[in-house]
């Protein structure tokens, strides 16, 4: 356990993306869809466990998809937890795009997908949901979890667009500085919270650099 953080009283939470999924691997839009890990993504859900055992975990919650869940599974069972899933943590539904390819093999998908990455809280995908809407839900359950855990430490286990909502709100960042930070499979970020700006910190997870620490926000 990090017994400086918990002398301090700090709130600490180590956000991480599922492991690579199927949908990932075969380099699809998922949204909402609910894929499983690819054997890549269990390779990095164990290495998750491997960051976060150890450290005095509390609690642990996930969105409610599979591979939210299956990630979080063996750092629960290293921890002797079990996992809290909440929809208000799901990916934001990605409407006409789910399981399509967003490059030249789907030109229709390609072009609205370039849309929606050049202005993700203007532009509406047909079927989508907001990225506002998605914003609100997230930043909701976000404020429920640091109430409820306030000085503890509690891994969040998340997605790409649901990931960049939580950080921007855990850093105070602008909202057009959301999607500057790409939440990615291989990493797991840190932040602990209490007077002045969140400390963050980045674990890699597998690879050579398996379970190294590094200050700031890993791209």
């Amino acid at each position: 356990m990090n017994t400086d953080t918990a002398r301090a009283g700090l709130t600490t939470i180590y956000l991480a993306r599922h492991g690579q999924s199927e949908c990932n691997h075969q380099r699809l839009v998922t949204g909402q869809l609910d894929p499983a890990l690819s054997l890549q993504g269990q390779q990095q859900a164990e290495a998750l466990a491997r960051c976060v055992q150890g450290v005095g975990l509390q609690a642990i919650y996930t969105s409610t998809l599979k591979r939210a869940v299956d990630t979080a599974a063996p750092s629960a069972a290293a921890c002797g937890l079990t996992v809290t899933s909440w929809a208000a943590f799901n990916e934001i539904h990605m409407g006409v795009l789910q399981g399509r390819h967003r490059d030249e093999r789907d030109p229709e998908a390609q072009a609205l997908w370039a849309q929606w990455q050049a202005d993700p809280w203007g532009f509406a995908v047909p079927g989508a949901e907001r990225f506002g809407e998605l914003a609100q839900r997230a930043g909701e359950a976000l404020n429920v979890l640091l109430e409820r855990h306030a000085g503890q430490q509690v891994l969040v286990v998340g997605h790409s667009a649901t990931n960049r909502v939580l950080l921007g709100l855990l850093l105070a960042l602008p909202r057009k500085a959301w999607f500057a930070h790409k939440p990615r499979h291989k990493y797991c970020w840190r932040l602990q919270l209490g007077a002045g700006a969140p400390r963050p910190h980045s674990f890699t997870l597998g690879g050579r650099h398996d379970g190294r620490c590094e200050p700031g926000l890993a791209q």
